[in-house]
């Protein structure tokens, strides 16, 4: 029997490639021009934030300059760090950043790490905005909807400061909020199912703690399963994912390193660590606690978002197709109720729910159809609960949190954006490119190291302050210490996590000062009839 095609399929057989990519792409822009053209400004408006100011703001802090080293060892040397690998993180996160500098000479074209660090953030924030916009359509948003959830993820001050650091949590947003999009597709596809698998297992990759999310995930993909292809779907999907998510076990157990054991290093003797070991922050409904504070610390800079989000919940969980992503923030309070312990990046992952389910209440409450088929906001015709009078209430709701929004963010915007002193440690880092020969055993912020190996070629190569006495290789290896380019704040618990580290401030003498009170840098040479104990 003859094949019966269609006379467009006939077409397509005779163009080239390139004619049907061509012809494609130019279907696709006719199909999604007017959301180019609402969100292509958003995501200008927000590179510009991003950048406009990073150079000296915010403060310089530790992670950073770790995930930097890690990928310049993944670049160079083929190694996931420069020190002993301690699976703190899975590597998914600076793999990433390591690809990008290798592809692109990362590391040479700034004069300091930060800065390509700086430009792999923006990558993933203008991924997250846009990724954002597509899952907020995909949910039943409307495009001025999407626009907004958008800008408001894109331009929230918290989301600034946090988005410039180079943190894990800013390279798992694209990835999570992509597996969402994803898991919505239209086509309930076996294809996008897959994708949106793979997707997640990235994000747990590149930091194992989305893995609290799985549930809400899950959910989403069981929402948006078809019933004609579903157990294809649920098989090829939990597949995928699995095999992608194994790959980090059976590094380790390929490297010797699954298990505890005496001398070396372990996954599963770290995360026993991270779950049971480590001092927890406490919770948010104890005053005192650490995770309080740390709350606080986070609404200084914006309670509109994270607030905001936290009062659209209870509206998200009536609407049947948001309820997962209501999971997803729910989940992330939760983990500051339980009392363990809360990193200062956390808020990362609450920010883009937060946005978008703001905005979704503000539509569901306005009658937005494909929110209010069913439920306690299905569309009503008359009444002060009818669609006009909802809509006036939304309308009125959105303005007043809008103009709330512009007072209370220009003028923290404009200082993020503006001038700020040099930091310190980039001062020290001058002073002592300058002053300090080569040759000498510098003792160093994580931030500068980076560029004291790949710009200005220090052998024998500085070390890390934090691993002088959590890495056995350092103790082993190191006679002696001659400079300690710190922080000040580095010296509050100096018998404590770092003993080595005020052992050997006490007996040295600063030959250089920048700044002042924690964040202030006093560079000091250290006596060279020192010698540390035990190393």
């Amino acid at each position: 029997m003859a094949t019966l095609t269609t006379p467009t399929e006939e077409i397509k057989a005779i163009l080239s490639p390139a004619r049907r990519a061509a012809t494609g792409s130019a279907g696709w822009l006719r199909k999604h021009w007017v959301s180019l053209a609402l969100m292509v400004p958003v995501l200008a408006l927000t590179a510009f934030v991003h950048l406009k100011g990073s150079g000296n703001f915010p403060r310089y802090t530790d992670d950073p300059g770790t995930y930097l080293s890690q990928a310049w060892s993944v670049v160079y040397e083929h190694r996931l760090s420069p020190y002993s690998y301690f699976y703190d993180h899975a590597p998914g996160g600076w793999l990433q950043i390591a690809a990008w500098a290798a592809l692109t000479r990362g590391f040479d074209r700034y004069d300091s790490a930060l800065a390509f660090g700086t430009e792999c953030m923006l990558l993933a924030k203008l991924a997250s905005t846009g990724l954002l916009y597509l899952l907020a359509r995909r949910l039943g948003l409307s495009r001025a909807g999407g626009v907004a959830a958008a800008a408001l993820f894109g331009l929230t001050p918290l989301g600034v400061v946090y988005g410039r650091w180079v943190f894990l949590d800013n390279l798992v947003t694209p990835w999570l909020i992509g597996a969402f999009a994803l898991a919505y597709a239209p086509k309930r596809s076996i294809g996008a199912a897959t994708s949106a698998s793979a997707a997640f297992a990235v994000a747990v990759l590149t930091k194992e703690t989305t893995l609290i999310l799985l549930p809400a995930f899950v959910w989403a993909m069981a929402q948006n399963l078809d019933r004609r292809n579903r157990s294809q779907v649920v098989t090829v999907s939990v597949f995928t994912g699995g095999i992608l998510l194994l790959l980090y076990p059976l590094y380790a157990l390929y490297k010797g390193e699954l298990f505890a054991g005496q001398g070396h290093t372990s996954l599963l003797g770290t995360a026993a660590w991270q779950l049971a070991g480590r001092e927890g922050s406490g919770t948010i409904a104890d005053a005192g606690s650490p995770a309080r504070h740390l709350l606080e610390s986070w609404l200084v800079l914006d309670r509109f978002v994270l607030l905001g989000g936290l009062v659209a919940l209870p509206f998200a969980f009536c609407v049947r197709r948001l309820r997962p992503v209501a999971l997803a923030l729910g989940l992330g309070w939760f983990v500051l109720l339980r009392g363990g312990y809360v990193p200062a990046m956390h808020v990362i992952l609450l920010l883009p729910f937060s946005a978008l389910l703001i905005v979704a209440a503000l539509e569901a409450v306005a009658g937005t159809p494909a929110l209010t088929e069913q439920g306690v906001f299905r569309v009503r015709p008359l009444g002060l609960w009818g669609i006009d009078g909802r809509r006036r209430l939304a309308a009125v709701l959105g303005a007043a949190l809008l103009g709330f929004a512009a007072v209370t963010w220009t003028p923290s915007l404009k200082e993020m954006t503006g001038p700020h002193p040099t930091p310190p440690l980039r001062s020290a880092l001058r002073w002592t490119v300058a002053h300090v020969p080569p040759g000498k055993v510098l003792v160093v912020h994580d931030s500068l190291w980076v560029d004291l190996v790949q710009r200005y070629h220090y052998e024998p190569r500085p070390i890390i302050a934090h691993k002088l006495d959590s890495d056995p290789a350092v103790k082993a290896a190191v006679d002696r210490i001659d400079y300690l380019v710190v922080p000040n704040w580095y010296y509050r618990s100096e018998l404590g996590d770092i003993p080595t580290l005020g052992k050997a401030r006490e007996h040295a003498t600063v030959v250089a000062s920048f700044g002042s009170g924690d964040d202030g840098v006093r560079v000091y040479r250290v006596d060279p009839k020192w010698k540390p104990a035990g190393l």
